[in-house]
């Protein structure tokens, strides 16, 4: 077997699926591991999909302290860039879809829907949403409160590799881990060995932690477009895995999806499905959902926008 890079999304399915485990994408740690052996500050963004990667014993509060133990000076909810992402693709639908101008809208946030939708799709291009996705949203965030710090995002995807090393939009991310290799580090530092108190993680909304998982996007943006513009009408679609969103992106093509809003996530169950991730899709979906209930505000203010145009 051999991959084809004109189809290949970068999603990292092939190395769950592979029996052999022959196919690997690079690592980080070493060049990570060494930036932090220099004395530079070192800021961490943690996806949505974290929570109970590390055992069902270990809260929140719990690893954002053991990832300060490691090293890190602060750590962010990457789902405060999903916050932002939410508002403005609120914003973005009821602007441009529901006005006319374009026939439907895809969402951003997963970059190997994204790079699908362009190799395979390339007519559906104008289409995909222009916001930041919630990690390079989140990153600018970082750099402006942290203007020397190199920036690490942790999570469970293996694209955001890729999507980091781009060019074509800045990214303000230095270094990406997943949680299977953030979890290597805990091991070689002796870290969550006992279940411990810690630092409250109060930074995003419901809204922006259910990213996570499968839907979670696409229901983000309608309780944006509800609250704040109720006078709009919203028809939202989601497709998880590589096979749906082929067919979805098929079926809008065709025009079959006119005036929907369309969230893809290549991976089953969506961020929580992700090549880097430690515990089975099901049970690290139940655990995104009660994170979710957790956060003091349902969905972000209208506020965040303005943040947004000066990142």
């Amino acid at each position: 077997a051999s991959i084809n890079a004109d189809k290949c999304v970068s999603c990292g399915m092939c190395m769950v699926s592979c029996p052999f485990g022959a196919i690997a994408d690079k690592s980080q740690i070493f060049q990570l591991i060494r930036a932090m052996q220099s004395g530079k500050e070192i800021v961490a963004e943690i996806a949505p999909a974290f929570v109970g990667q590390f055992g069902k014993n270990y809260t929140p509060e719990m690893i954002k302290s053991a990832i300060i133990e490691l090293g890190f000076s602060h750590v962010y909810e990457t789902a405060i860039g999903a916050d932002v992402g939410a508002m403005a693709e609120a914003k973005h639908y009821v602007e441009k879809v529901n006005t006319g101008e374009l026939p439907f809208l895809l969402t951003s946030c997963c970059p190997s829907w994204s790079m699908m939708a362009k190799k395979l799709f390339p007519e559906t291009i104008d289409n995909i949403s222009r916001e930041l996705t919630p990690m390079v949203a989140t990153a600018r965030y970082i750099k402006k409160k942290h203007p020397d710090a190199k920036v690490v995002f942790i999570g469970p995807c293996a694209a955001k590799k890729l999507e980091a090393s781009r060019t074509s939009v800045r990214s303000d991310v230095d270094f990406v881990i997943t949680f299977e290799e953030l979890a290597g580090m805990f091991d070689a530092k002796n870290l969550l060995q006992e279940p411990d108190g810690g630092e409250v993680i109060c930074d995003a909304t419901g809204a922006g932690r259910g990213y996570g998982v499968a839907g979670g996007v696409a229901s983000a943006i309608e309780e944006c477009i509800k609250e704040y513009y109720p006078d709009q009408k919203v028809q939202i679609e989601h497709a998880e895995g590589l096979s749906d969103c082929k067919k979805i992106l098929m079926l809008a093509k065709a025009g079959r999806k006119n005036g929907c809003l369309i969230e893809g996530m290549a991976c089953p169950g969506g961020c929580v499905g992700g090549a880097g991730t430690n515990i089975p899709i099901m049970e690290a979906t139940k655990e995104v959902l009660h994170f979710k209930e957790q956060a003091k505000d349902r969905i972000p203010d209208m506020s965040v926008l303005e943040d947004e145009e000066s990142v």
